[in-house]
C-alpha cells in the first residue's frame, strides 16, 4: 500500500511518498525506513531504483521517500537549490516521523535513514542531528559535509549520542571520489575520502580497537566496539559508480542487517 502525503514544514507544503508493506494490518509496530533520494532525483523516480521495497515486503517494515525541496536536500555545504534557501530538512524529516507514526504502526524505538549522493549527505546530517529519534543510519556513496569549511566536513555534527553508521562508498566513484578531492556536484566542495570520512565517526562513536573485516560482508570493515553498543562500518564497493550499487552490491540487505542490530536507547 503505496500514499503520497503531505505536511506543513518551515512554512511550506511538503509531501513524501509513504509504503506500508505487502500484508499490513498494523497490529504490531514496525520499525520505518526513510530513504532520500539523491540530487535532481524525485522522490518518485527513487522509490523504484533501490529494491528497498522488496526487502521492506520481506522483512516488514515500513519506507518513506521524503521529497527533497526542488529535488535537494540541505545536507550542510551541500546541495543547492536547498541551500541557498536555507531549508530546515531536519525539521522536515522530524515532522515526518511524527505524521507517519500517526498514519501507521510505527516502532519508534526502531526509526533508520539511508539515502544515496545529497541523500547520504543529509543521512549524516540526521545523525548529527536527529539521534534522539533515528536510531542508525546507512548513507550511500557521500560524506558527512556538515561543517562551514571543508576541512573539518564534518564539524558542526554533534550527536545526542553514539548513533551506528553503515556507510557505503564506490571505488569508481566519478562524482564523490573515493579518494577524496573536489567534485563538480557542488563548486569549492571538497569531499575527504570514504576512509577520512570512516575514521572521523569512528571517533565520533566512540569506537576501540582495530575495524576488521565482516565475515559474511568481507568489503565491510567494522569497528564492532563503539560508544553505547553502536557500531561503525565502510562497505567499499570496488570499482563501483555512484549511486549504481544497490542490486549489485545488495545495499538494502546489507544496511538493513545492521539495522535490526540497534535500537534507541
Amino acid at each position: 500500500m503505496q500514499t503520497t502525503e503531505s505536511l506543513e514544514s518551515g512554512g511550506m507544503t511538503r509531501t513524501y511518498i509513504l509504503r506500508k508493506p505487502a500484508g499490513y494490518v498494523g497490529t504490531a509496530p514496525m520499525p520505518l525506513v526513510i530513504d532520500l533520494h539523491p540530487l535532481t532525483v524525485t522522490a518518485e523516480l527513487w522509490s523504484v531504483a533501490t529494491g528497498w521495497s522488496t526487502l521492506a515486503d520481506q522483512e516488514g517494515f515500513i519506507l518513506v521517500w521524503p521529497q527533497g525541496y526542488m529535488d535537494s536536500w540541505n545536507a550542510g555545504r551541500c546541495c543547492d537549490p536547498a541551500v541557498g534557501a536555507k531549508i530546515d530538512d531536519v525539521a522536515f524529516v522530524r515532522a515526518v516521523i511524527a505524521q507517519v507514526a500517526t498514519l501507521a504502526n510505527v516502532d519508534p524505538k526502531r526509526v533508520y535513514a539511508t539515502g544515496c549522493s545529497n541523500g547520504g549527505g543529509m543521512t549524516y546530517r540526521l545523525a548529527c542531528e536527529a539521534a534522539d529519534v533515528i536510531a542508525a543510519v546507512a548513507p550511500v556513496d557521500f560524506d558527512c559535509v556538515t561543517g562551514p569549511t571543508n576541512s573539518p566536513s564534518c564539524a558542526d555534527c554533534n550527536p545526542s549520542r553514539p548513533i551506528a553508521e553503515c556507510q557505503f562508498r564506490a571505488t569508481g566513484d566519478m562524482y564523490v571520489p573515493y579518494d577524496g578531492g573536489p567534485t563538480s556536484v557542488a563548486a569549492g566542495l571538497i569531499f575527504p575520502g570514504a576512509q577520512a570520512n570512516f575514521a572521523d565517526w569512528a571517533k565520533r562513536n566512540g569506537c576501540t580497537g582495530s575495524a576488521h573485516a565482516e565475515t559474511s560482508h568481507p568489503a565491510c570493515d567494522t569497528y564492532a566496539s563503539c560508544g553505547g553498543g553502536t557500531e561503525t562500518t565502510l562497505c567499499t564497493v570496488d570499482g563501483g559508480q555512484h549511486c549504481g550499487n544497490y542490486e549489485t552490491f545488495g545495499i538494502p540487505s546489507v544496511a538493513w542487517q545492521m539495522f535490526q542490530t540497534q535500537k534507541l536507547p
